[in-house]
This record gives C-alpha cells, sequence and structure tokens, in this order.
C-alpha cells in the first residue's frame, strides 16, 4: 500500500534535512565544549591548579563531581548515531543515581562518601563540606540524567512533553544560578558555600540545555504531529520561556537591591574602621602632650638625672619621690624610670596585673597596654649633654578607651570590632564585645588562614572581604591598620546584614512565581491575543526608537554621551554641526580635545573653581559655561549641563550643549545699551553714579582728592531751533569727543541727558588749582566754533566744579552732584561761558 506524497513534502524533507544538520553540529559543539570544561576542573583537582577550577580568580570553584557531571554530559552530546539510545541511557541512569547521592545528603545533612573529600583538602575557598556541590547542581545534573534516559525511547505524547519540560528546567537553573551566584544564598541564609553555584557551573547548565535542545529538535520524534503541533510547540516553548524570564527577572530585581544593601553595608563597615584610627591618633597625641607637660611641671627630668647618671651609682631613690608623688596624683598610678634599653631603674606604684597585651602606637616608644583595664605608656626621653640617658615612663588610664574604640552597636548584634598585633607568632586581640580578655587567633605567618581580614589588616591593607570567620559563620568584615602594626577589623554576620533582602526575597519569592504561573497560564490559554499585544507593544517601541532617533537628530542642541574614559560614544548631528565635523566624526574623540575644561568655568554669572582638565568635575552643575573648540581650532563660547548616568557598571555622562556667541554678544549690547549714551558713546547717569561711588571710596582710602564737573552748553538750544535736531546731534557729539580727548584715559566723562555732561577727575593733585584749570581748558575747547555740515557754530558751556577730599570730605555721591549742578546754574546767572568752583 503507497501514500501519497503531497506536493511540497520535498521542500519540507530538505528544510527538516538541514535543520537537523544544524542541530548536530551544535550539540556537538556544546559536548566538545562540556567535556573539555569537565575533565579541566577534574585534572585541576588532582594536580592541585587553582586556575583550572576556578576559571576566574576569586569565583567559587566547581568541585570534582560537578566536573564529572559535565564530562558525562558532554559524551552523551559526542556520542555516535549508532548506540546513541543505549548508551544516553546508560549515562543517564547512571547521572541520575551519583547526583540524587548528593541531593540526598544535603537533605539529610550527612555525608554519604561520593564527595571526594581527599582531593579538596588542598584547597580552603571556604566549604564547609569539602567537596560538596551545590544543591540546584545536583538537581540541574538529575535533570539532565533524566533527560538522557528518556531519549533513549521516546514513544509517547507524556515523554516528549517531559523531555521538553526538563531541558528547559535546566536551562532555568543555569539561569537562575548566575543569578544566584550574584544574590549568594550562602550570605543570606548562612549556608556553607557549598550551597552556591559556581558561575562556570551554571554557565555550563545553560551550554547542556541549549546542546540537549539541539540534540532532540531535529529528532523525528519532536517533528512528529502525533506528539506536538505547531500551535503546541508555540505555547508549549513561550510558555517555559516566560516562566524562565519572569524569574529571572524577578531574581535580578533582588539583585540589584542587594548590591545597593551591600555597598552600603561595606561603606559602615569601612567608615568604622577608617574612623577609628584618627581616634586613636588624635588620642594618644593628647595624652602624650599631656603627660609630657606634667613631667615638665614636676620637673621630673631633674629628679630622674641621678638615677641615670652612669656616676650616680647608689644615688637614693628619694630624689624622683616628690616628682612621682605628684604625677600619681595627677592620674598616673604608675611612674617609672628607665635606661637607655628601656630596663626599669626605679618606680612608683604597681600595676594590678602583668600586661597581657602590648602595641606600639608610634615611633617615640607610646604603648597600648591592658592589664584588666586599657592604659596608655607614655615615654619622655631623659636627655644630659645632649646624651639620651634613658626614659621616664607613665602609664594613664584610659576608660573611655573600649566604649568608643570598640563599639560596635550602631552595625547590629552580631557586630564584632576587633583590634590585633603579631606577637610571638600569634596575632594577639585587645578584649571586645565578646571577648573580656585579650585573646589569641592564632595566625602565624604562612599560616592558611592568613588571607583571612585581621591578616590583611596587619599587612596594612584596608578592603572589605566576605569570608568564615573563626566561628565558621559568613561574615562581612572590613580591615585595616588603625595604626602601623595594629590591625582593625569591623565584622558582621551576613545573614543579620542580608535580613532586609532575606525578608523581601521571602514575600517577593512566591509573588514572582504566582505572578509567573498566571502569566503562563494566560499565554497558554491566550497566545494569539498575547502574540498581538507582544508585536504591538514591539512596534510601538520601534516607533517610539524612531520618534527618540527623529528627536535627537531634530533638536537643535548638541547632545553627547560620554563614557568613563572621556570618549566621545556617540554625538547627535547638532553636537557634530556645533564642532564644525561631519555627523558620527566626533565619535570616539576624547572631549577634552573638544571642550576646555581646564579654564574658569561660569554659573549664573559666578566664576566656579576650575575644573582642571577633568570634565567629569561639570558633572551635576547646570548651564555651566566653558569653551569649546571647533575643527579648525577656533574657540567660542559653550553652555552645557552635564549629568551623569550609570549604564550596569559604568558611568557614562550625558553633555546637552548650545553655543552662546550670539546670545554674549547681546547681552554685551544690552549692557552697553544699559550704561552708556547710544548718541555719544559716553557713560549714562547710571554708569557715572556708579564710577562716583567706586572712586570716592577708593579716594578715601588712599587719603587723595577727586573733582566733579557739572557742564551745561550754552548756546545749544538755538541751534537746535535754527539747524534742527540732527545738527544738535552732531554737535553733542563733537562736544563728547573734545571734552574726552582733554581729560585722562582714567577720568570719566558723561552725558546725563539733553545738553548736561558730567566730568570726574581722579587722584586729583594740587586741588581745587589743578580741577579748576582743567575746567579752564574744557570751558575754552567748547567755545571754539563747531563745524556743522557747510557752515560753523560757537557755543559755551556753563561749568559747577567740585572738589572733595578723600581726608577731609563728608559728603555723600547726592550732595556731590547737587553741589556741582548748583554751582552751573550760579554760573549761567553770572552771565554763561565761565566756571564756578569753590
Amino acid at each position: 500500500m503507497f501514500r501519497h506524497k503531497p506536493a511540497g513534502a520535498d521542500i519540507h524533507l530538505s528544510m527538516g534535512t538541514y535543520l537537523l544538520t544544524d542541530s548536530l553540529k551544535l550539540d556537538r559543539l556544546l559536548g566538545a565544549l562540556l567535556l573539555i570544561l569537565g575533565v579541566n576542573t577534574m585534572t585541576g583537582w588532582l594536580l592541585q591548579v587553582p586556575a583550572m577550577v576556578e576559571i576566574v580568580r576569586g569565583l567559587v570553584p566547581m568541585v570534582f563531581n560537578t566536573g564529572l557531571g559535565f564530562a558525562l554530559t558532554g559524551m552523551a552530546l559526542l556520542v555516535g548515531e549508532r548506540r546513541r539510545g543505549q548508551v544516553r541511557a546508560m549515562i543517564g541512569w547512571s547521572m541520575l543515581l551519583l547526583y540524587s547521592m548528593t541531593l540526598a545528603e544535603h537533605i539529610v545533612d550527612a555525608s554519604l562518601g561520593i564527595d571526594m573529600a581527599w582531593v579538596h583538602q588542598w584547597y580552603n575557598y571556604g566549604n564547609t563540606r569539602p567537596g560538596r556541590m551545590a544543591p540546584n547542581s545536583a538537581l540541574g545534573f538529575m535533570l539532565i540524567g533524566a533527560v538522557n534516559s528518556a531519549l533513549g525511547r521516546v514513544d509517547s505524547r507524556v515523554t516528549a512533553r517531559l523531555i521538553v519540560v526538563l531541558t528547559l528546567c535546566v536551562l532555568t537553573i543555569g539561569l537562575t544560578g548566575l543569578g544566584g551566584y550574584l544574590l549568594a544564598p550562602d550570605l543570606l541564609f548562612g549556608w556553607s558555600r557549598s550551597a552556591r553555584m559556581a558561575v562556570h557551573t551554571a554557565t555550563g547548565m545553560i551550554a547542556a540545555a541549549i546542546g540537549m535542545w539541539a540534540a532532540w529538535s531535529g529528532s523525528s520524534w519532536y517533528a512528529d504531529r502525533r506528539f506536538f503541533t505547531e500551535a503546541g510547540k508555540v505555547r508549549l516553548l513561550g510558555t517555559a520561556i516566560l516562566i524562565v524570564v519572569t524569574t529571572t527577572v524577578g531574581l535580578a530585581g533582588f539583585v540589584l537591591m542587594q548590591e545597593s544593601l551591600e555597598k552600603a553595608i561595606e561603606g559602615r563597615l569601612l567608615s568604622v574602621v577608617q574612623s577609628r584610627g584618627p581616634w586613636l591618633a588624635t588620642i594618644t597625641r593628647e595624652t602624650v602632650q599631656h603627660a609630657r607637660s606634667e613631667l615638665r611641671m614636676v620637673q621630673a627630668q631633674e629628679g630622674a638625672l641621678p638615677l641615670l647618671r652612669p656616676s650616680g651609682s647608689g644615688a637614693k631613690p628619694h630624689t624622683f619621690d616628690d616628682a612621682a608623688r605628684r604625677l600619681r596624683a595627677e592620674g598616673y598610678p604608675h611612674v617609672a624610670v628607665e635606661d637607655v634599653h628601656r630596663r626599669v631603674v626605679w618606680e612608683a606604684g604597681e600595676l594590678d596585673k602583668p600586661a597581657e597585651f602590648t602595641a606600639t602606637l608610634d615611633n617615640d616608644g607610646t604603648e597600648l597596654i591592658w592589664n584588666g583595664v586599657p592604659l596608655l605608656r607614655v615615654r619622655a626621653p631623659v636627655i644630659e649633654g645632649g646624651a639620651l640617658l634613658g626614659y621616664l615612663r607613665l602609664d594613664k588610664p584610659m576608660p573611655a578607651f573600649d566604649r568608643v574604640l570598640f563599639n560596635g552597636a550602631t552595625l547590629g548584634e552580631s557586630a564584632e570590632v576587633t583590634a590585633c598585633v603579631q606577637q610571638h607568632g600569634h596575632i594577639v586581640c585587645l578584649p571586645n564585645r565578646q571577648h573580656a580578655r585579650p585573646f589569641k587567633l592564632g595566625l602565624a605567618e604562612g599560616d592558611r588562614h592568613a588571607d583571612l581580614p585581621m591578616g590583611y589588616a596587619l599587612r596594612g591593607k584596608t578592603g572589605v572581604m566576605y569570608t568564615l570567620d573563626y566561628r565558621g559563620h559568613n561574615v562581612v568584615a572590613a580591615y585595616g591598620a588603625i595604626v602601623p602594626g595594629v590591625g582593625f577589623v569591623a565584622r558582621q554576620d551576613t545573614v543579620e546584614a542580608y535580613a532586609v533582602i532575606r525578608r523581601a526575597l521571602a514575600f517577593g519569592a512566591p509573588i514572582i512565581l504566582l505572578i509567573s504561573l498566571a502569566g503562563a497560564y494566560v499565554l497558554y490559554s491566550q497566545t494569539d491575543p498575547l502574540v498581538t499585544r507582544m508585536y504591538e507593544s514591539e512596534r510601538r517601541a520601534d516607533q517610539a526608537a524612531a520618534e527618540m532617533r527623529t528627536l535627537m537628530h531634530a533638536v537643535a542642541d548638541g547632545i553627547m554621551t560620554i563614557d568613563g574614559a572621556d570618549r566621545v560614544r556617540s554625538a547627535n548631528p547638532a553636537a557634530c554641526e556645533l564642532f564644525g565635523y561631519p555627523e558620527g566624526a566626533i565619535t570616539g574623540r576624547n572631549v577634552i580635545g573638544l571642550i576646555d575644561c581646564a579654564v574658569p568655568v561660569v554659573q549664573g554669572g559666578e566664576v566656579v573653581p576650575e575644573a582642571n582638565g577633568e570634565f567629569s568635575r561639570l558633572v551635576g552643575t547646570a548651564n555651566v559655561q566653558v569653551e569649546g573648540q571647533r575643527s579648525d581650532g577656533t574657540r567660542f563660547p559653550l553652555e552645557l549641563t552635564v549629568t551623569a548616568v550609570n549604564v550596569a557598571t559604568d558611568r557614562h555622562l550625558v553633555v546637552i550643549m548650545r553655543d552662546i556667541s550670539e546670545r554674549q554678544a547681546i547681552e554685551r549690547r544690552l549692557e552697553r545699551m544699559a550704561q552708556y549714551d547710544s548718541l555719544t558713546g559716553l557713560a549714562n547717569r547710571t554708569l557715572f553714579v556708579d564710577r562716583l561711588r567706586i572712586a570716592q571710596a577708593r579716594s578715601q582710602r588712599a587719603q587723595s582728592s577727586l573733582a566733579v564737573l557739572f557742564i551745561d552748553l550754552d548756546g545749544f538750544k538755538q541751534v537746535n531751533d535754527k539747524m534742527g535736531h540732527h545738527a544738535g546731534d552732531q554737535l553733542l557729539v563733537g562736544v563728547a569727543q573734545r571734552m574726552t580727548s582733554i581729560v585722562r584715559c582714567t577720568d570719566t566723562v558723561a552725558r546725563l541727558g539733553g545738553d548736561e555732561f558730567t566730568v570726574l577727575l581722579e587722584d586729583v593733585n594740587q586741588a581745587p588749582r589743578s580741577a579748576f584749570a582743567v575746567a579752564q581748558k574744557i570751558l575754552a575747547e567748547l567755545q571754539e566754533p563747531f563745524t556743522l555740515g557747510a557752515g560753523s557754530v560757537a557755543i559755551g558751556a556753563s561749568i559747577g566744579l567740585v572738589v572733595w577730599e578723600g581726608a577731609r570730605s563728608t559728603e555723600d555721591i547726592e550732595q556731590i552732584l547737587q553741589l556741582a549742578d548748583a554751582r552751573m546754574y550760579l554760573a549761567k546767572q553770572s552771565g554763561k561761558n565761565r566756571v564756578v568752583g569753590p
């Protein structure tokens, strides 16, 4: 019996063959990569090479059994066609057995002897169960094993759909593993480090899921319509992808939240470390200064000299008794005299107990000791004839020391603040909130725990790290040296530090899961409407992006984005045109070559501090005025606003700018119109009064004199009436030119309005005679005929003169101008063409 071959079957067969071949290429490629990853990891553990198990320094390493799982997965993807089903099934059942036992170890919290702990003993990365893989890693390999077992024989719709679902579950585990690594569940919940899936393990899971998809997506059962219709594939894959994406995005939100909290926690701890050093230095310096002052007051050095002189053997101790009694009365319970080797030769008072902790704080021998209470031991040298004979030693109790130095109450209940020194091969620490007496950490040089926070602090390093403390708890610790040789660590249990995120995760995770399931149900039941809405959403997004690009191209202001290296990442056409470059030509250029940030910048009319060539200094300042440089080298004024935008871990700057050359020119014209006479170009009344006020203050400081001339033209009205306003304007311009040519460049000639002028003469010598001479010269010059058009006219002037002496005069500006005006009118009443002065 022959079946009819439908039209187009050849096309479908050819395409199926192509997809099958392409899928085989992808699954074999990924299988080879996974096999290499697994063998590399197992070899790294056997050869004890950290780089082979970490891949990237600082990452959680992949354990031996995880490498074995990837090697088996790669072998299953690489197996030949002939016996593929049998080999995959065997590999699958082996993986199911091995990794179900690993998952059982996590559930019952016991070892079943499959972790190969002996292989992992050489490398300490904080895993309290060496060799134990993360539980989600074990679950992922169990699912991979189940898929390989089922691929041997697919004879029902249930099996086919189970393979698809399990593959997508492996993908989900890989994606959430990446997010989980960043979320750090071991820090959130206080688990051991084995609870965190390594980054390369999560990447391998994703690659394994893609490889398995490539292996079965080209198989005959996946193309069989008995198992899957095209619509069913879309619904199934779309639903699964929606769940994966929703879960991953939700997890990413918690990751971002944790990053913000992490920065706050690290900053708070680091501030505790960095603030204690200056406090200790200050209290030490003040105590040392006070102690040495007390020694000088009681003349302790003179009393100690007989005890320290080489010829003074047998000197009586009472030579120092009086000074010692006074020092002890001032709050120093123990006073001692030491020789040059700091051996005690005489002492008053006794310490209750021997010092259990000693730390040197400076080069002068000042020490912090603890013998039941904290004491600051101060030494002052005893010098005679330029030679050092010994030291005076005082012990000062520090009752507030513990309360201030080890105050960690603001950090939380689990917070611990510790200060330690290295002594005799051990790290000895001061008592703190958790320890009533000095205690030893036992970290010696070369110890495997020397990379803990206190080890770094004692080596002079400062920073923040996450680690397991001496109790085996996950902690976040800030470390640093408060003084050289004294390490300081402020730590807090991560369980307490991340309690906010844990509560948010406990509340938000079920909501995200419910949203994912609800969305999956809607997608599965209404694929077509959802696809339509997604298409419309994509179209609107493309349209919005197109509108944004159009807006960027159409806007008149220049817009640029700058990366962290001060290079232009993008620029709209207006920005390129602004600097004289073709469109797109400034991309990649250094912004310093376009905008000069090394000159004083102006904001709101005021000069702000120089940017010193660093473009980032302009961030957050609106409407900054700087200089730009075009492609031809010409410079022009530029107004810009710089805003910082964080993109992932990169910091970009958005610059909006405009050329303000024309605006500045208009502002200069408006400013000149507001201060100068438009006809003659002389200063107007406003500018004249302003300059008179400045000159008056300057004259008063220098005890010099100034003079003000108030000038009114005689005969100007007749010229205006007979020859017209144009001739009058010409006459006023000529008058201004003659008066300006007579006075000095430091003097001011102003037109108050009409035919009234004023002249300000500064720093007048031999006043008022010299001022009167200038006025007479102006009067004589104005009496000379003026050429107006074809004829000439003669005018005169009446001048009122006031001399203001900075040493004696008390008149203000208005009084000076009124007096000059009055004297000008007196000159007119006296017959015009004259000067009336003091």
